[in-house]
């Protein structure tokens, strides 16, 4: 696949691959990456297979965790990182010889995945975080994070951002998406929670998810789970998991603060009012409503 460095108004670049229009992370690329990529929509699902779907940082590795724990049926950390699972870095082999039940996850476009997973009606969570949030997050994702050689400053960030300048394309796209697609099948096996629901009250989400996964947990594994996915001990131990020399000065950033309403210590005056008229453009036929504050 092309890599393609992204530019914005302020000359600052972002490297990303293009696949017919659509950006990713360059992934470190292996030698088939394109050739697994395109086939992915024919790769064969398994009827207990779940899928964890989400934009980029909206706690997709806390999910991750917390599904990973259930299906497990074991409350400890699991000693992996959620990469292992994510459909859009490996290989079919690698798909193909993970042991049920598998976890899977995530954030490229429905339409990307296994066709087989909707025919089988695979169950899938679905998280969504605020976009004011997401934006924060994302731009320091990107500047910490090598692989991207981003040299942009936040100045010029929330424009790039909104226009869809960064690796999966704009929040507003994927999230109408995801709303279209629940809108269209009714039916559909998706439970639908929020960063800022799970913030709220942990316990009562994961109990959510445990009914939804048809799980049966009494409510003493449910709360051993809710206190081990605590933000900070994941912070403390899922980070001894992560690459440190893909990190600028050797320090993980998957973890940064889990908080909601962080946008406020970042976004001017004039790139709030800028992002909520983007939003009541792109969003005006939609039924989601966001928190930004809890």
């Amino acid at each position: 696949m092309p890599v393609k460095n992204l530019m914005d108004n302020g000359g600052g670049g972002l490297k990303v691959t293009d696949l017919d229009g659509y950006y990713l992370p360059t992934f470190n690329q292996f030698k088939t990456h394109e050739e697994e990529l395109r086939s992915m929509p024919d790769w064969m699902a398994r009827d207990d297979d779940v899928m964890i779907c989400t934009y980029p940082k909206s706690g997709t590795h806390w999910l991750w965790e917390i599904v990973s724990m259930l299906v497990k049926k074991k409350a400890e950390m699991i000693g992996t990182v959620k990469e292992t699972a994510m459909m859009e870095i490996m290989s079919k082999q690698t798909h193909d010889n993970i042991p049920s039940p598998r976890v899977l996850n995530s954030h490229v476009y429905f339409e990307y995945l296994p066709k087989d997973f909707a025919k089988r009606k695979c169950k899938i969570v679905y998280a969504m975080r605020n976009p004011k949030d997401v934006a924060v997050s994302f731009f320091n994702h990107h500047s910490k994070l090598l692989e991207y050689e981003f040299s942009g400053t936040w100045e010029h960030y929330v424009d790039r951002y909104l226009k869809g300048d960064v690796d999966y394309g704009t929040w507003f796209d994927y999230t109408l998406k995801l709303e279209k697609f629940m809108a269209d099948n009714p039916d559909y096996p998706i439970i639908a929670t929020t960063f800022e629901d799970m913030k709220e009250d942990t316990l009562r989400e994961v109990t959510r998810i445990a009914k939804f996964l048809e799980l049966d947990c009494d409510q003493a594994f449910l709360q051993e789970v809710t206190d081990l996915c605590h933000f900070d001990r994941m912070k403390k131990e899922k980070s001894n998991l992560a690459k440190v020399d893909s990190w600028k000065d050797g320090q993980p950033g998957m973890y940064r603060k889990g908080d909601v309403g962080d946008w406020k210590n970042w976004f001017t005056v004039a790139q709030n009012e800028c992002f909520d008229r983007v939003y009541q453009e792109k969003m005006k036929d939609s039924k989601v409503q966001p928190r930004y504050t809890l």
